[in-house]
């Protein structure tokens, strides 16, 4: 089924693509100060409007429409498109100084059309405590969650519906306590900034080894501070080498990649965890990604790649579904 795509930022546009990715064709929409002098203008009735658009000459060929309001125009226009071809809005993106249109307009216009969505992204800087409040509140969001709204110290959460989601990415989540990350269930979570202590990750994996976030596979987390002895303390691990390398899958990309040795635990129920440890100058890192057999060995993200080569600290857990000798090619 193809993706409707849409993007409120400081030139709001609408991504129409395959389920395989394919671009198919793409809108932006203006002002009608923004015309541009040197492309032809031609005129489009919708409805009782008509209104002026503009193709770029690009082999793209994105079509320009112009409104007097970036928010109905992007409304209009992605209803026409989700009438016409019997789908739904898939994502819903919110960057920029956009945050300007109200995040919750946005909101309340997709909900009010359908009953859940697959992908929000928020990243904009004009929004408050009570928007983030509002947004997951709110929202029926299906498989990613992108974030990054500022919060003060002491702002606490409580998400009122299960989260079971395939991403969850956090740039600012300072706010997101550990009780939040147990009531979540994500398969990839990546929070660059946040609270949890040594103390609170221990816990977390305490957790892990009795069966639970069982859908985790991929997990990216920055602590003020690793200490792997209080990250580990009380759970039996083996400290494994790995002198090899492996080649690390991930969802957007595959990168080879080498580390010399990792500790392996097992939980409960057969799943093992293999916590990778590296020292770094600029900030800890809590890597966690899932294994899942010879053919899919390491899942991984491109985001990963700068933090290795910046040399960050990184600690990476793996949930193994059916492990392999690390020997075996």
């Amino acid at each position: 089924m193809e993706k409707l795509s849409v993007c409120i930022d400081d030139y709001p546009s609408i991504y129409f693509n395959t389920k395989d990715d394919v671009h198919l064709f793409s809108f932006k929409v203006f002002n009608l100060s923004e015309i541009k002098e040197d492309l032809r203008i031609e005129f489009l009735k919708i409805g009782d409007t008509v209104v002026k658009t503009q193709k770029e000459k690009d082999h793209w060929g994105c079509i320009h429409f112009y409104f007097d309001d970036h928010f109905i125009g992007i409304q209009i226009l992605s209803e026409i498109v989700s009438d016409f071809f019997s789908v739904p809005i898939n994502l819903l993106s919110v960057t920029g100084t956009s945050g300007i249109y109200g995040v919750r307009r946005a909101i309340d216009w997709v909900m009010s059309r359908q009953e859940t969505i697959a992908k929000c992204s928020f990243l904009s800087g004009e929004t408050n405590e009570e928007d983030l409040k509002y947004l997951l509140d709110t929202s029926r969001i299906t498989e990613t969650l992108e974030l990054s709204m500022q919060t003060s110290d002491d702002f606490q959460y409580s998400f009122k519906y299960p989260m079971q989601l395939e991403s969850i990415i956090f740039f600012r989540g300072s706010w997101f306590s550990i009780n939040n990350l147990f009531v979540t269930n994500p398969r990839y979570v990546w929070m660059p900034e946040t609270k949890f202590t040594n103390e609170e990750m221990n816990l977390f994996f305490r957790n892990w080894l009795n069966g639970g976030n069982s859908n985790l596979r991929t997990l990216i987390l920055s602590l003020q501070n690793v200490n792997i002895q209080t990250v580990l303390n009380g759970i039996p691990s083996v400290l494994r080498e790995t002198p090899n390398n492996f080649l690390y899958n991930g969802p957007e990309m595959e990168i080879n990649h080498y580390f010399s040795r990792f500790f392996e635990i097992r939980s409960a129920n057969g799943d093992v965890a293999s916590i990778v440890t590296d020292n770094g100058v600029h900030k800890d890192f809590l890597f966690s990604f899932g294994l899942t057999g010879r053919e899919n060995r390491i899942l991984w993200n491109q985001l990963l790649n700068k933090f290795l080569f910046d040399n960050h600290y990184e600690i990476m857990k793996s949930t193994i579904k059916n492990p392999v000798s690390l020997q075996e090619k």
